[in-house]
This record gives C-alpha cells, structure tokens and sequence, in this order.
C-alpha cells in the first residue's frame, strides 16, 4: 500500500491546532458532512435494510410462524361443528290499498329508502322477536336447548346468573345474523347451531314471527288510534260546547246580535258581524247613492236655472208641451192663410190670434211646471242626503262603542271555530281508522324457508391455516421490526455516516472467536488489512499528512480501542516512521498485555504528576520504529492529572520526538477523561463495535468530544459480522473501496 511520506518538523507544536483547517481536509467540516451526490436518490424503503432485519431475527421468526400454524392446526381440529341455515323475507315498503285511505309510507329512494329497511333488520335483531321465537318454540321451558348449543351436559344457574328465559335470549341473539344486502328488499335470517335441523327451526320460525308480529303490530297501532282519536274526540266535543255557550252568554251580556248567522256558507267570511255594523253598511251605501243622486239633481236645476225656458230637453221631451207646438204650427198656418183673404181687423183674425196666444201662454206654463219639477227633484235629494248623513253619523257612534265590547266576542268566535274544525277533523280520521281497523295488510312475505345443512360451515380448515399463516407471518414482522426499532445498535457501516454524520475511515472484521493480535501478525488476514485500509484513510485525511497525534476512543469498553491502537501505531511503524503508543486509559490499562510488558510502576501517570522524566518512561517494543508510553501507576483520580496544559504540554514535546503519536483513551461515557485527551490531542478516532454500540450514547460521546474542542476525523467500526448483520457480503464494499483510495 501507497503512504504518504512526511518529513520530522512539518507541523511544529505552534501549528498543531491547526491541523485540519487547510484546504482539501476532510474533517475541517465534520458539522456539515453531508450524504455524497448520487446517494440523495435512495429508495424510500430499503430493501436491503428489510432483508437484513429479517435475517437477524430469522429464528424467532419462524418459531412465532411457527407456533401460528399449531394454532391454526389445533383450532381446526379441535373447534366443534356448526350449521348455519338461512331464511328470507321480503320487505316492502307500501302495500296493497283496499279501501283506498289505507296509511302507507311513499315510495323514497336512496338514504330514506336504505334508513327503513335497517330499522326492520334492527327489529328482527331486537330481543322483543327473540323472546317471541322462544316462547313459540317453549325453547325456555327447559335447558334442552342450551345443551344442543353449547354442547354441555349440564347446565346450572348459580344465583346472581340471568335466568333460564334470558340466557336462551341472549343464545339466540349471539348466533343470529341478519343480512340486508344493498339495493334489494329481501333480507337474508342466518342461524348457526351445532344442531342443523335446530339451525333450520329457528331461522324459519324467526321469519315467521317477524311476520306475525308486524301484522299484530298493525293492528295494535289501528286499535290504539281509535280509542286515542275516540278520547280526543270527547274532549274535542266538550271544547266545543263550553266554547259556545262562553259565546252566546257573551253575546247576551253585551247585547251583541251576529247578523252573519242566516248568511249563506260562502258569504259567512264576509258577512257582518251585528246589526248594527249591518244598518251602518246598509245606510252608509244608501248615503253614498243619495250623494251621487244629489249632485246630480243639482247639476239638473242649474243648467234649467240658467237656460232658456223653451231650450231645457226636458222641456222639449214633454209630449203635451210638444202637442200644444204642434197645435200653435198648425194655428199659425190656418191664419197665414186666413190673412191673405182677410183683413187685420177681421173677427175671424183675431179669433185666431187669440187662440194662438192661449197656446204659447199653455206651452209656458207646461215648461214653468217642467223646470219646477226639476227644481223640486233637486231639493228633495239633498233633504234625503242630509237625513242619511245624520243616520250614519249616528250609527258610526253607536258602532265605535259595539266595537270595544266585539273584542272578546271575537276571541270567543274564533276559539268557537278553532275547536270546530279539531272536532270535525278528529271526527272524520276517526270514521275512516274504523272503516280501516278490520283490514289486515301486509308488507312483510317469505321468500325462502330455510332447509337443514348437510355440511357444516365451521371450522374451514383451509381458512383457519390460512389466517394462522397471515397472522404469524404479521406478529413476526412485527417483533422483528419492533425489536429493530427499540435497538438502536449500530449494525451496518453505512450507519455511521448516516447517523452519526462522522466519515468512515473503516470496517474491521469479527475474528469469529480468534484472538484479535493472531488475525495481526498474519499481514493477509482480512483484519490486518482492514487496518492497513484505515490507516490510509487517516493518512489522505488529509493534504498536510497524518496527524501527528491522534487519540483512540469510543463510547464504552471493550469495542476494540485498545486494538486499534495498537494496531495503527504498528502499520505507522511499519512504513518506517517512528511511532509513540501512548496507554492513556489511567483507570483500566489493557496495551501491556498486548505488547507482553508487565505494567511498570513509572510511565504517563508519574509523567503528568511531574515525578519522572517522559525518556525514562517511554520502553522499546518488539516492533522496529515502536515506543510504548504505558499507564504506569494507577492514580486515584485520573481526571486531575490531565486538567491543565500538562497532557497538552506532553504531546507537543513527544511531537517533536516522533513522528506520530497515538493515544489509547478511555470511552467517553460517564468520564472527563476522553474529552481532556481530545483537546490536546490533533487528531481523534472514534471506534464504534459493531450491533454494540448504541446510537444515542455514540452520538452522545461523538457530541462531547466535539464540544471540548477535538478534532473527530472518522469513525472505525469493529467486530463487523456482515451474515449476523444480515447484510451478507456487504463489508467487501468498504474493504475493496478502502484499499483502492490507498492506491
């Protein structure tokens, strides 16, 4: 594999806070590590996540199926025989009319329609029919029936139970169904029993009761209706008569007469209420006639006043006055003739002028008498008009003063017709319930009778395996997705990434129950180079070369730390740099036995509390280019020997000294330790065991170790068991991808 030489002194201790920030680092951003491009597109679901799942919890799910199928098996063998037997009725919602005044409900559609017959399938369901089909069939005479249901022996009502009639009820109620199906007036009566010919009783005797019973129900609404509509009327009668005798002494007391009595029906609305209102109608038009008679006599005497006597038409229409003109003509021409013949002074002249002179003095005393009469007719109409006018007045009065006495005779009037009109409709609906309450329609017929099963309907065996299968295949999903849920563990390298939004420098494989330090030393064990892969991954971390110091933790023991470290401070060494393996972890030190050293009194404990010299501390290993810093006497209280700048201090000068520098730190969790170490380390490592560790307390460690200010360049995961995963040849994916970007 390819490295990446970096000469002593490129980064001093000045710079090696730094470290990370240059362009073309990997880790300067670890917040904003984001998904790369091309793998935003992924499958809502993950298929592979799925299988895996499944895989995992193989066993137990094929134990729950399992025991599913015995279930279902069992229930099938075991599960007693039942007959079902059906019935039908049909339900119409009007029916024949016989009399023709019969009630029936319209003819309606949709929800109306769909209401009515779920009211009739509630009633068929109701205990009220079930208590019917039990007495008809003296099914609670005894516990005969009880037995053939349920299959007992025996049958005992210990005190406190429902009684014998009500636990038969609640049978019946239990193994009845009624099927109502859409668009359709028939309804389907489904009994199951373990009897048949039992099944096929009581579906039959269900519809016939159901039929009997809704005739009756008829009968007893008709019944009901004529004694109702008979007390409504007594009392509608005796309404009606207190109403009118209130009325007529009303009428007494207050002298009132009803003038609309001998009025005919259709003129009883308008006719007047008393005689009084009736002579001041009467008088008021005969006083509007007088007025109009008046004006126009009047207007007759004026045009005769002031016209010519002889010019008035009625004067020219009077047939004598037209006879005496007719006369004087004639007399004018017999003396026009006379006065040719004759002289002035002749006898016979003036006889005829003295005839003609009578006739003009007649003619004028006809038209004086004509023009007197139409002078006579003038005054007359006005003496009438004034007397009608005097009449009205008075009877305007007289009226004012009846109406404030016709108040109450008017309540007491209308409270007479209201009662009227409820007594003659109450008396009518009750002439025609009489006519109906002998007529028995209904709207109710059978259709099918139910017959006695020859095969019983329960248990399906084929059904019974089949849900069984459904539902265990459904309860193991559900404890394998369940359990997967509540684990959080991180099992698939791609979680890392994913969950912790740190980069994956690698995946180190389970030994399978070898030791760890044996996969090592073979240089062609998938171990050894999923190291050789994660330690080139921290070399190209970077464009300025590895870190110069790098810590080695994680969130809790035994994930491999210790091995990681040990087993990157080898791979440095072997491309000749020189490496210092620090065992940093004052509480449990582990790198000793790794190495084969026994754990000397002197080493990072006694250096940070200033006792020894760091030379004196650090030993040689077995491996050319390896120092060891080992722990050295446990002290009481790690914590304070790496407060401060000391720990800072001493990596700065080792620095200087190697070339790199690894730290094996304790796990984050519930120590300071880890989060001192990394602030003074450059670079940090954080080691996750696979299906181990958890998500929440990872990211819980990652988070503090980001908030005390180190530098996490990635995560390594260990002991990955890809076929345990469940995600079978999986981790030669970042095997070979690794060992291409070392290339």
């Amino acid at each position: 594999m390819g490295s990446v030489d970096v000469s002593q002194g490129a980064l001093t201790p000045n710079d090696r806070r730094n470290f990370g920030s240059a362009p073309g680092s990997n880790f300067a951003e670890r917040e904003d590590f984001s998904v790369p491009e091309g793998e935003e597109d992924e499958p809502a679901i993950d298929l592979r996540a799925v299988w895996a799942t499944i895989f995992r919890n193989r066993y137990m799910m094929i134990a729950i199926v399992g025991v599913a199928l015995m279930l279902g098996i069992a229930s099938a063998l075991l599960m007693p025989r039942k007959y079902t037997a059906q019935s039908s009725i049909q339900i119409d919602q009007q029916v024949a009319k016989v009399l023709g005044t019969e009630d029936s409900e319209p003819q309606v559609a949709g929800s109306d329609a769909d209401r009515f017959l779920q009211t009739q399938a509630d009633v068929l369901n109701s205990r009220a029919i079930a208590r019917r089909v039990s007495d008809s069939l003296a099914l609670s005479a005894n516990d005969d029936f009880l037995k053939r249901m349920t299959g007992a022996r025996q049958i005992e009502i210990k005190p406190g139970d429902a009684s014998l009639a009500d636990q038969v009820v609640d049978v019946l109620q239990r193994n009845l169904t009624i099927d109502l199906r859409r668009n359709s007036r028939v309804v389907h009566i489904i009994f199951t029993s373990r009897d048949p010919a039992l099944a096929a009783e009581i579906a039959n005797s269900y519809a016939t009761n159901f039929i009997e019973g809704n005739i009756q129900r008829k009968f007893s609404a008709s019944s009901y209706s004529r004694r109702f509509l008979q007390n409504q009327l007594g009392l509608a009668k005796t309404r009606l008569e207190g109403s009118e005798r209130d009325l007529i002494a009303y009428a007494r007391s207050a002298r009132l007469i009803d003038a609309s009595a001998g009025a005919r029906q259709q003129e009883a609305d308008n006719a007047p209420r008393s005689l009084v209102t009736a002579n001041l109608i009467q008088l008021n038009a005969d006083s509007a006639t007088s007025e109009a008679n008046r004006l126009r006599t009047r207007a007759r005497w004026e045009q005769a006043r002031r016209a010519p006597l002889m010019s008035l038409p009625e004067v020219q229409s009077n047939e004598a006055v037209q006879r005496l003109s007719q006369k004087r003509a004639e007399d004018i021409a017999s003396l026009s003739e006379v006065r040719r013949r004759l002289k002035p002074d002749h006898p016979v002249v003036i006889q005829a002028l003295a005839e003609i002179a009578t006739l003009d003095q007649q003619i004028r005393q006809l038209a004086e008498v004509t023009r007197k009469s139409i002078e006579n007719q003038y005054l007359t109409a006005e003496r009438q008009n004034r007397a009608l006018i005097q009449q009205v007045t008075a009877l305007q009065g007289a009226t004012l003063a009846e109406q404030g006495r016709s108040v109450r005779y008017n309540i007491l009037r209308r409270e007479v017709d209201t009662n009227r009109q409820l007594y003659e409709g109450l008396l009518q609906r009750y002439k025609e319930v009489s006519a109906e309450a002998g007529i028995t329609t209904n709207n109710v017929s059978s259709v099918d009778t139910a017959e006695q099963p020859r095969r019983p309907t329960s248990p399906r065996p084929l059904l019974n395996v089949a849900l069984a299968l459904i539902a265990g295949l459904a309860l193991a999903m559900l404890y394998a997705f369940g359990r997967d849920y509540l684990d959080d563990s991180i099992r698939d390298p791609q979680d890392v990434e994913q969950k912790l939004h740190i980069p994956l420098l690698g995946v180190v494989p389970d030994t399978r129950g070898d030791s760890p330090l044996d996969a090592l030393n073979n240089p062609k064990s998938e171990i050894a180079e999923a190291y050789h892969a994660i330690r080139t991954s921290i070399e190209l971390s970077s464009n300025q070369g590895p870190p110069r110091s790098i810590l080695v933790t994680g969130s809790s023991k035994s994930e491999g730390k210790s091995t990681t470290s040990f087993a990157l401070a080898r791979d440095f060494a072997g491309l000749g740099r020189r490496v210092l393996l620090v065992d940093a972890d004052l509480r449990r030190p582990s790198l000793h036995r790794t190495l084969g050293i026994t754990l000397p009194e002197i080493g990072l404990s006694s250096v940070l509390a200033r006792m020894t010299e760091r030379g004196a501390s650090i030993l040689p290993t077995a491996f050319p280019g390896l120092s060891f810093l080992p722990s050295g006497r446990l002290p009481p209280d790690p914590a304070t020997l790496f407060a401060g700048t000391a720990m800072q201090d001493l990596l700065a000068a080792l620095e200087a000294d190697y070339d790199v520098v690894i730290v094996d730190g304790p796990p984050v969790l519930a120590l300071a330790d880890a989060a001192q170490l990394t602030a003074a380390a450059q670079a940090t490592v954080f080691v996750a065991e696979a299906s181990s560790a958890h998500f929440g307390q990872a990211r819980n460690a990652v988070s503090r170790l980001l908030r005390a200010g180190g530098t996490v360049i990635g995560c390594v995961m260990t002991k990955y068991n890809a076929k345990k995963a469940g995600f079978g040849q999986s981790y030669d994916y970042y095997r070979y991808r690794y060992d291409d970007a070392s290339k």
